[in-house]
Formats: C-alpha cells, structure tokens, sequence
C-alpha cells in the first residue's frame, strides 16, 4: 500500500514539472515573437521613411558617370571630402620587343607582337584606377598620328595618360603630333627619333607623372628598355559629377562614360552630344519596315560614329536596327546599349577573311530569322558613314530589286571619287557587287547565297565568291553616281591607314538630303540599253591620238557628254582600263564599276563613257576613222628565284 502511494506521489510530482516546463517554453516563444515582431515594424518604419526623405527631395539631384543618383546639399559634399584618398602605382615599359602597362602590379597591356608595333596608349580612370581605353598607333607606317590626335582630343581632361613605344614609333610621326604630345607635358616628343624607347605617364591637362627615354645609338640599333613609375593619387568623387537631366538617356550615359574614354562630347558635362535622337520623316518611306543589319567586331569607335551617322539619316527607324558583333566584346555591345539598339554575339568561326565571311553568312541568317516576314534586308558595315538620305535612296530603288536581272541595290560606287562622280540623282547598273551599305532579297540569299556559301575552311573574301559569275548568274546591281555611303575606316583585316588614304579618303558621299533619283525605270534592263545606245551615239569624242593621261585630254567645258574607245581584245582584257583608272586615280586594283565593257563616271563635271572596242555592244558607235586607245601594263620586274 505504502509503494502504490510513493508511486502516485512520484507521478504527480513528474506532472507538474512538465506543466511547468510547457509554459516556461510558450512564455519564451512568446517573447521571442514580440522581438520579432517589433523588428519587423522598425524595419518598415525606416524604409517609409527612406522613401519619404527620397520622395521630398525627388527633383533635387543628377547623375554621376556611374550612374548613381546623387542629392545637393551641404552633407554631400561634406562626406566625399573625408573620404579616404587612395593610391594606384603605375609602372610602363618601352622596348624592342615589349610594351607593358601594368596598375598596382596587374598587367593591363602587354604588346609584344610584330603586328603592335606603334606608340600604344592606355588610358585610366582618375577616381577608380579602371583601364577606360587602350589604343594602339603604328605611328612607323605613316598616316596614323593623324589618328592619335584625334584619340586625344576625345579623351575627358584628367584622365590619365600611358604612353609606350613598341619595336619603332618615330619613323612616320610628323610634327603636329608631336607638338600635340609636347601640349599634353611631354618633354622628348619633339626630339624622340628612329628606333628610340619613349614611355610617359601623364594626366591629360594635369599633372606630368613620369617620363624617360632611351636613345637608339644608331640606325641599325634600338634603344635600350626604359621604364617608368608613379604613384599616384586617385581623386575622389567630389567634382566628379556632371549635373545632367534626370532621364533614361542620361542614365545611359553616365553607365557608358564611367567605364569608357575617347568619345569626346558624349561624356562632357556641358552640351553633351545626344544619344536619343528624332530622325527626320520620310515621305512615302517604302523601307520603313525593312530591316537592317550592321556587322561589327571590335571597333567600338567605328560602330559609335556609324550608328550616329545611321540614326541621324532621314527616315532611319531605330527598332528595326540590329548590331552583330563578331565575338563577346564589353565595348562594343556597351556602344549598342548607349543608344538603345539590339546587338547580338556570337562565336567567331575561322580566321582572317574566312572569319569574316562567316560572321557574315551568320549576320544575314539571323536577319531574316528575326524578322521572318521581311522580304528584304539593308546591310551596312560598322566602319561606314551614312549620308542623310541613305533610307531615302533605297526607297525609291526598292521596285527595282525585285526585277529577276538585278542582283542588289547597293549605295556606293566603287568609282565614285570627288572627282569622278557629280550628280546624286543618276543610277548605272554594273556588273560588279559593290556591297558596302546594300540592299538583299530574301529569296535570293535563302535560295542561292545561304545554301552554297563557302565554309569555314575557305579563307577569301565573301564578297568576292558573290561577285563570281557562277554565283551573279548575269545579274547586275544598281548604283548611285554619288555614294550614299563612305568608308572611314583605317584598320581593319584588310585595312591600314595608306590603303585607306590612297583609295577611300577621297571618295564623294551625298549631302542632299532631299535628292529625287531621276528616271528610275530607266534602269530596267531592255530601257537602260535605249538610253545607253543614244547617250554614247549623241557623245562628243574625245581626241584619241593624245593620251588620256595628259591633263588636257579633258576639256575644261561642263555637262558635254564624251566618250572614249579603249581596246579590248576580249572580254577579260582590261589592260588598258587598269592604267587609264591609275592616272586618273580611280579604282585600279582590280576591275570595277562596269556594264557591258563599258564605264561611265564624270571628269571635270563632264559625263564620260569609256567603251571597250571591240567587245563592247556600244562599241557599233565608233567612227571608222577613230582608233582605239591602248596603252601597255609596265612591265613587271621579273621574280628573284
């Protein structure tokens, strides 16, 4: 009896430790709710207070080039003040066979490639220590220190400035570049010479960090590697703010300018050049809806300028607009978000021209992917300007594109120079694909061009494989006299700077707006031949027993049309073409710009037909008296063996 009530006793005693237990546990959830609970609250309270602060002082701030939003008042200038100034040592390294930048011991250029010889620039951010621009200029090979001059005319005041020579960088540097060096706080630039070691930190309209040169001892010598350092204070971000308006456009700047240089007046605090901007209206505007696609690398200055030019054109409309850039690159796609426009990357494929015809045949596929109801598409290259009524000339040539003897539209004239070309309302049709702004069939490229196009294996030019007769099948494209396009650009796989200036610089793009293409229906094939057959039959000829090479084989008249009679044996012998072409300084490299063995430009504001005799069916016009010009290809040096 005593062990059952122990028992119970014990039971009890268990039970009401428990119970016990049980509320001291909800008492402390409890608290622990109550804690959270006030959290929560306090939490909301200061974010509504936040916002208030925000919302009161809404109108009351800009954006700074990283694109944050800043308030005026006295605390901001206040706490930027105390922040702590930091430093960035940088070190830069001249030779013969190195060129090297490097930012608090990382390595941010490193050029030591044949193909970079030049005077190289790395241009860095004053408040971060970021890398905002490198350039390379092959200041030996002539033409490019017009180009530096340029870079550095972009770049922002106080930004700092690297300088370094690889191999050699004196040879074709003439003396306003050097004078522009001397401007910036060089102390050698006027005095640098061949194969001398030249490297200098500077801030562009600031401080002169460090500079050293090392002198070639002579011609067959290179100087000995000179290196440089400073340590240099990073500013902070007090000034640092450009008191732009508070809108998209400027959000995209401030993103854009933070984080790149050499794009002049798009950065500048006052007057910036506008990014967003209404393209005048086109009346009756037929390629409102055709697409257009740009092919791109890495050129970002190139794309800047040309999307500019491309959007500032009458009737231009940004969203059918797409950028392919061949590769990932930061720059470039960053210049295609500046202005709002779709860009895609991909992959390269192949190498050097190869490269470039697959970026291509990729660009064009995806064009039509992208807008599957387009029959047509307007290609443009990132180094080309846009004349104002690019949209313009194609919507008035549109109806022709279609006819099944045309191969393209294309804006420019490959004989199209200030001096051969005058009248921007005349149409040829040519038997050459001139490409460089032109205009593509869908069905010809889904049909022909896209199923055959060579592969990454073949390494020459695509245009070039479409100008085959294989592949044109007789067909012709339609030109303007007066380009609506014009190539600026210097570097390239195929480019440089003298190729650029012997055959490009001098090349005539169309200012008139408001040009009215006369006589299109001219261009159809069966009324082209009518009006060609009676332009040369009523043609003044030109006086054949003088060379076409002698200044006064033109006369100083205007608007008489002549005519020429050049030999041609055969349909391929364009002997005498190629060197009438180089002494009047046209396209000579190869042949180009013809119909039917005969070319038609203007010399001295005259319009002049050149018709090859015998093979050319204008040459039935000729006068039984009138010899043919022929003038004999130099002979070449014969081969070292």
């Amino acid at each position: 009896m005593y062990s059952n009530h122990a028992k119970s006793s014990r039971s009890h005693l268990r039970l009401r430790m428990a119970t016990r237990k049980r509320g001291l546990w909800t008492y402390i959830k409890t608290i622990l709710f109550l804690i959270v609970l006030i959290t929560i609250l306090v939490n909301i309270w200061f974010v509504l207070n936040e916002l208030l602060k925000a919302n009161d002082s809404s109108n009351n701030y800009s954006y700074d080039h990283l694109g944050n939003r800043h308030q005026f008042n006295d605390n901001d200038h206040e706490d930027q003040s105390n922040q702590a100034q930091s430093t960035m040592v940088v070190e830069v390294l001249s030779s013969r066979s190195n060129a090297s930048v490097t930012i608090n011991g990382k390595v941010v250029l490193q050029a030591t490639s044949d193909k970079e010889r030049g005077i190289h620039i790395v241009v860095i951010n004053q408040y971060t220590g970021a890398v905002m621009a490198i350039r390379k200029f092959d200041t030996y090979a002539g033409r490019a220190d017009d180009l530096m001059i340029q870079f550095l005319d972009m770049i922002s005041d106080d930004r700092i400035l690297c300088f370094t020579i690889l191999d050699e960088g004196t040879f074709s540097i003439r003396k306003p570049a050097r004078q522009k060096l001397m401007m910036l706080g060089s102390m050698y630039s006027l005095t640098i010479k061949w194969r001398d070691m030249w490297a200098m930190i500077i801030a562009k309209n600031g401080p002169h960090y460090a500079e050293s040169r090392s002198l070639s001892p002579k011609l067959d010598k290179w100087g000995k590697p000179c290196k440089v350092s400073a340590k240099i204070q990073m500013k902070t971000n007090q000034g640092r703010r450009c008191n732009w308006p508070k809108n998209d456009e400027n959000r995209r700047r401030a993103q854009f300018c933070d984080q790149y240089e050499g794009y002049g007046q798009l950065c500048a605090c006052n007057n910036p050049t506008p990014i967003d901007f209404p393209s005048p209206a086109l009346t009756n505007n037929r390629v409102s809806n055709v697409p257009v696609a740009v092919i791109a690398s890495n050129r970002p200055y190139y794309l800047y300028r040309m999307l500019r030019s491309l959007l500032s054109a009458k009737g231009a409309v940004k969203s059918t607009v797409s950028v392919f850039i061949d590769g990932f690159f930061d720059e470039p796609l960053a210049v295609c978000k500046l202005f709002n426009i779709r860009a895609v990357q991909h992959k390269p494929i192949s190498q050097r021209n190869g490269r470039i015809a697959q970026h291509y045949k990729a660009s064009l596929s995806a064009s039509f992917d992208l807008h599957p109801e387009a029959k047509y598409l307007i290609i443009v290259e990132e180094d080309l300007d846009i004349a104002v009524d690019f949209f313009s000339y194609f919507s008035q040539t549109l109806t022709l594109i279609d006819d099944k003897d045309i191969y393209c539209v294309s804006a420019w004239n490959d004989q199209g120079y200030m001096h051969s070309s005058n009248d921007p309302t005349q149409l040829y049709r040519v038997e050459t694909m001139p490409g460089l702004g032109w205009m593509l069939k869908r069905s010809l490229f889904k049909q022909e061009l896209e199923p055959h196009w060579p592969g990454p294996e073949a390494l020459f030019d695509w245009d070039m494989w479409m100008r085959t007769t294989y592949m044109r099948k007789g067909r012709e494209c339609v030109i303007p006299d007066v380009s609506r396009t014009f190539h600026f650009g210097s570097q390239g796989v195929n480019m440089n700077n003298y190729f650029q200036d012997a055959y490009f610089t001098t090349h005539k793009l169309n200012t008139d707006a408001n040009a009215v293409l006369k006589n299109v229906e001219n261009l159809r094939k069966d009324n082209y031949e009518k009006l060609i057959h009676k332009l040369i039959k009523k043609a003044t000829v030109l006086n054949h027993t003088m060379s076409p090479c002698h200044s006064d084989f033109i006369p100083n008249t205007t608007d008489i049309t002549y005519v020429i009679y050049i030999r041609m044996t055969k349909v391929n012998d364009y002997e005498t073409w190629l060197q009438i072409a180089k002494c009047w300084k046209l396209w000579d490299l190869d042949v180009r710009g013809f119909h039917k063995a005969m070319w038609r430009l203007w010399m001295k504001k005259n319009p002049i037909f050149i018709v090859g005799y015998p093979v050319s069916p204008y040459a039935s016009h000729k006068p039984t008296s009138v010899k043919p010009i022929f003038i004999k290809a130099p002979t070449k040096p014969p081969k070292k063996t």
